[in-house]
């Protein structure tokens, strides 16, 4: 792990507060919320796990490793808008790529084409030299702290409750950034198939708070 401002670059790209409006995607937990799959705090850890180990999270980590070495990034790109499994699934990964593109670009003075987000989080990464297990590590942090966060505007769910659940997810975080090193296109696959389920019922939901 880095411990200079190659760190600091990190985390800003993937703090909460970087405008990519992530706020705004519930990656399909405000269906399985509304469906009742996710009623307490233990389904939220156990539904969050599987996205991790099984789902989006593994996903989204092995892109963000490809699109850090030195293949076609538009090739990447492609292929991984071909696996969203959604239209919202999709609409939410391209619209925070675009977000994360236009600001680091600006910024950082980059040169980034529009991609998808774990892709364009990936090149950037390698543009910048910055280390891609570091990367891997917070983007799934992340990626688990936004949807605790989502949650816990949809359900009767504590702020400390919350952050039990995302200090629960540790060592899965910490095993999925381990498992993935070395990993290929052949290994993208998903088995989180009600999560995946949720986010294709999501658009005809009403009301809703998230776009996904």
């Amino acid at each position: 792990m880095p411990t200079d401002a190659r760190l600091l670059t990190l985390t800003q790209w993937l703090s909460p507060s970087y405008p990519i409006g992530a706020f705004a995607w519930s990656h399909g937990v405000e269906q399985a919320i509304a469906e009742g799959r996710i009623a307490d705090a233990a389904g939220l850890e156990a539904w969050l796990r599987t996205c991790l180990r099984e789902g989006s999270g593994r996903s989204d980590a092995i892109w963000l490793r490809l699109a850090a070495g030195a293949g076609d990034v538009h090739d990447l790109d492609a292929e991984a808008r071909a696996f969203a499994p959604s239209s919202e699934r999709l609409a939410e990964t391209v619209r925070q790529g675009a977000a994360f593109v236009r600001t680091t670009n600006a910024v950082w003075e980059l040169d980034l084409p529009k991609l998808v987000l774990p892709v364009a989080v990936g090149r950037a990464v390698r543009i910048r030299a910055l280390e891609p297990d570091a990367a891997v590590l917070l983007y799934v942090q992340a990626f688990a702290s936004n949807l605790v966060s989502a949650a816990l505007r949809l359900m009767p769910l504590g702020q400390t409750e919350g952050q039990q659940v995302l200090a629960a997810l540790q060592d899965d975080i910490m095993s999925l950034e381990a498992e993935t090193r070395g990993a290929t296109r052949d290994d993208i696959f998903s088995n989180a198939f009600l999560s995946d389920i949720a986010s294709m019922r999501h658009e005809t939901l009403e009301p809703r708070l998230f776009q996904s």
